[in-house]
């Protein structure tokens, strides 16, 4: 084991030594060639040295990379990813591997990579059984089924007698919610959690889209007349939804409903609404007409 170890390095190493000297051979042939044009012509050269240097980081990054250790269980379990995995706000001590059919061109996105199933249920006081099709799973005297298939994607791996399953599958089966928190951590939350991360009152919503938006939406949504605010039904309406409303009943979705409105799309829409008189230094009730 430590000889291979050593090997990878080795290779690491060979492979940087030779792309730093291929950049130096280069570089001078560069400055030989900014000596013998005039200074129009810097510019270009400048660009070009600016695409060279670009391409060399990415050659040293794919050869570094291509040299890791290998930690994957097969051709959809990859190898390991360092991030916390959560249980109701506890920590739970489980390996988390990359979901290799799942794409990785949106950016920061774990809450689909496979987790070990029996510490999750540990956690959350259940217990499970793997069936021939699906793993029924037992909570607080409610059984919930995880399907083998999703869609195209496979819910779950039985390997050597542990069963890897992707993350969000969980949440899924059990109605449950989540969340990622970066690159530090994913969560799941079981229904009957009370997530306090989640605003509980219009002035916190406000306070949270403070910090989550950025400057040229907040005064997109300010400078906005109210019937225009559609707009961001798709944008940040969808994120509210998706992030306050669907994952609980008792926070804020609990105020708009005891004021009569049932709909997650009425209330994200009012919560812009609100979110826009905020910024215009007005008080607004749910449900009023300004």
């Amino acid at each position: 084991m430590c000889h291979g170890v050593f090997r990878l390095k080795t290779k690491s190493s060979m492979l940087a030594q030779k792309t730093i000297v291929m950049t130096r051979l280069i570089n001078n042939r560069l400055v030989w060639l900014d000596s013998k044009i005039n200074k129009k012509n810097k510019v270009r050269l400048f660009m070009k040295k600016l695409i060279l240097l670009t391409t060399i980081l990415a050659l040293l990054s794919i050869s570094f990379y291509g040299c890791e250790k290998d930690t994957s269980i097969n051709e959809e379990i990859g190898n390991l990813v360092k991030i916390d995995v959560y249980v109701n706000d506890v920590k739970v001590d489980t390996p988390v591997h990359r979901n290799n059919a799942e794409s990785q061109t949106f950016g920061t996105y774990n809450l689909g990579d496979y987790v070990l199933l029996e510490p999750i249920c540990k956690a959350m006081g259940a217990t499970y059984e793997v069936k021939e099709d699906c793993i029924e799973i037992r909570y607080k005297e409610k059984v919930f089924f995880l399907e083998s298939r999703f869609y195209s994607e496979t819910s779950y791996w039985v390997i050597n007698d542990k069963v890897y399953v992707q993350f969000a599958m969980i949440r899924y089966a059990m109605d449950g919610s989540l969340k990622q928190d970066g690159k530090k951590g994913i969560y799941l939350y079981t229904k009957d959690y009370t997530r306090l991360d989640i605003p509980a009152t219009l002035e916190e919503c406000y306070k949270a889209l403070d910090k989550e938006l950025g400057f040229f939406t907040k005064l997109s949504i300010k400078n906005s007349s109210i019937d225009k605010l559609g707009i961001h039904h798709f944008g940040v309406g969808l994120w509210i939804r998706n992030t306050w409303l669907y994952p609980a009943n008792n926070r804020i979705d609990k105020i708009f409903r005891d004021a009569g409105i049932t709909s997650p799309d009425e209330m994200s829409s009012e919560i812009i609404k609100g979110y826009h008189y905020y910024l215009n230094g007005i008080t607004y009730e749910i449900g009023s007409d300004k």
